[in-house]
Formats: structure tokens, sequence, C-alpha cells
């Protein structure tokens, strides 16, 4: 198996990947792998893109099975965007099931294509810079557009710094290490607490955070 990855990946996550046995090909940015991507689906290789594939949106959606399965009555739940693949997988499977419950999308500023997409009417580039990596898409794709549109109930965009305190508050009190990409969650939750019913749901979708990153986190956001 042969993953790409554009440079600037944080080093543990080439290490973790290289551990689980995988090929690890680095290219210069996120747009080039995407490229790459296709040239080797074109010479006959089987490629399975991160966010913009029915079959990784439906491995994404057992997470909102799982949900429904052991939740019951939940009113709302907070699912972070990159691409919006997991968003969709998630999203399809909980209005399948608790048509009621409301769905919301979370995206860092910086990283914040599917606000963008929904404001322009259409996908939308742009360069990715929240330290949120693993939402650092450059685009949403048309399909996890219409599913923003059909199933959420909106996409709140957070700043990086709500998004580390929230980080330290799941830490500190839950004892479980998120990264941006999840923590972001709780920041858009508590950006819209009033609108919100009873029984929140999260999804911590990640925890590739080092005691380095939070400590320079924290430094930079003097939080």
């Amino acid at each position: 198996m042969r993953i790409l990855v554009p440079e600037g990946t944080p080093s543990h996550y080439l290490a973790a990947t290289r551990g689980y046995g995988a090929e690890v090909e680095v290219v210069p940015t996120i747009a080039e792998a995407f490229a790459r991507a296709d040239t080797y689906a074109a010479a006959g290789r089987a490629a399975l893109h991160p966010f913009d594939d029915p079959r990784m949106m439906a491995g994404n959606g057992t997470l909102g099975l799982e949900v429904v399965e052991d939740a019951l009555d939940f009113s709302d739940l907070f699912v972070s965007i990159g691409g919006g693949g997991l968003m969709t997988g998630v999203a399809t499977a909980v209005k399948g099931l608790a048509p009621r419950a409301r769905v919301w999308g979370v995206e860092t500023l910086g990283c914040h294509a599917m606000r963008l997409a929904l404001d322009a009417g259409r996908p939308v580039e742009m360069r990715p810079s929240s330290i949120a990596k693993t939402l650092a898409a450059p685009w949403v794709s048309e399909g996890t557009l219409a599913a923003a549109r059909e199933y959420l109930e909106d996409v709140v965009v957070v700043p990086d710094s709500l998004t580390v305190e929230a980080l330290l508050f799941i830490l500190e009190r839950a004892k479980v290490l998120t990264e941006p990409a999840a923590s972001c969650t709780l920041a858009a939750a508590e950006a819209v607490r009033e609108r919100l019913g009873e029984h929140v749901v999260l999804v911590l979708c990640g925890g590739n955070a080092t005691v380095a990153d939070i400590a320079a986190w924290r430094e930079r956001f003097g939080v």
C-alpha cells in the first residue's frame, strides 16, 4: 500500500504510517498528492480518495450507526469536516435513522473549505493554514458539498485558539488526548450553545497530537 502525503506532514504521522507497514510517498503539496494518485489510478492501480469515495463514506457511516445505537435520544451531533467524507458518511447514517437529530459540521479557520463552498455555491480551492492538519483539504467535492446542503444544520467555523482551549479542557476533564481536528467540535458546540438541545454528541475523530505539539500551541495562543 502506498500513501501519498504532502511535505510538512508531521514526522510522527509518517513514522506511525510506516510502522503499520505502508509505503509513504511525500510530495510537495496536497494538490500534487491528489494529482499523483490520479496518475497511479490511470496506470491501473486501485486508488482510494480520502474523502471523495463512496466506499470511504460508507465506512465512515458506521460511526453514525454506532451513535444512533448507543446514544439513543440525542438532539445534536457535531462532526468535523476536512474534505467532507467523514461528515457525509456520519450525517447520512444519522439523518436516515434519527431524522429529528441535528448534525452540525465543524471547521477551523484556515481549513474551512466547506464554509467557503457553501457561501460560494460551489467548491472553492483554498490554501490550508490551520493547525488542524487532518482537516487540511484544499477543497471539498461536489458530493460532499451536496451532503452538507442536505443534512447539516450549519457549518460552524472556530479559530485555532478556541480549538486548543477545547483540547486542553477535554484532556484535563475527560482524560482523553484529542487533536485539533477533533477538539474543534467542543469549541463549535460552545459557540452555538444557545441553539442546542439537551443531549449533544461530539465526534472525537483523532488523537494525533504530541506533548510537543501541545506545548507549542499553548505558547502560541497563550492558553
